[in-house]
Order: structure tokens, then C-alpha cells, then sequence
């Protein structure tokens, strides 16, 4: 019997995807992080146009979903040759929401 992996079928959905443990974002606030890579324009239960950021930290690579203008702005903003980059992810109170930014 053959074996699927020998049958040399290609996925047909190519988009990169982070195969580790999601967190929230507050997990990784004040935290020094190296962001590894993101995708854009994710589409997630909560919503449209979400950003998904692969991290790590401490060794240890996770992933969070974002909504923050501010760190998809800043995102799209990198080119790729610049990943990955360390930075802290900070979070200020705005009215009676909250506003993420790299720092």
C-alpha cells in the first residue's frame, strides 16, 4: 500500500502558518519579545483584519492575534529582511478601551 507522502500531492493553500501555543496579547505585555514574522488580514471570530504575530520569548515561540492599528501599522511597515526584531510590547489606557504599541 502506498503512502500518502509518497504520492508527491502539493497543499493547495500555501499561507505560512505558526504551529505553536496561542496566547492573549496580555501575556506579552512588558515583556521583551523577538517577533519572528506576522501574517495580515486574518479573519478570526472576532472579527476582520486582524494581525497574527509569531514570537518569541524565553525560548519559546507563541502566537497572538491582534487588532492594535498601531502594531498592524507597524507591521506592515517592516520589510521582511528585518524579522526578526525584538521589541516591548506596551499598553495604555485610552478613554475606556486600550491601545497596543511596540515600543
Amino acid at each position: 500500500m502506498k503512502k500518502f507522502s509518497d504520492l508527491g500531492i502539493k497543499p493547495v493553500d500555501d499561507r505560512k502558518i505558526f504551529n505553536c501555543n496561542q496566547v492573549s496579547i496580555t501575556d506579552v505585555v512588558n515583556c521583551e519579545i523577538e517577533v519572528l514574522g506576522y501574517i495580515s488580514n486574518v479573519k478570526t471570530q472576532h472579527g476582520d483584519g486582524r494581525c497574527l504575530a509569531h514570537y518569541k520569548y524565553n525560548g519559546v515561540e507563541g502566537k497572538f492575534f491582534s487588532n492594535s492599528t498601531s502594531i498592524k501599522n507597524a507591521l506592515d511597515q517592516i520589510d521582511e529582511q528585518n524579522f526578526p526584531f525584538s521589541t516591548i510590547i506596551r499598553c495604555a489606557k485610552c478613554g475606556s478601551g486600550k491601545i497596543y504599541q511596540f515600543t
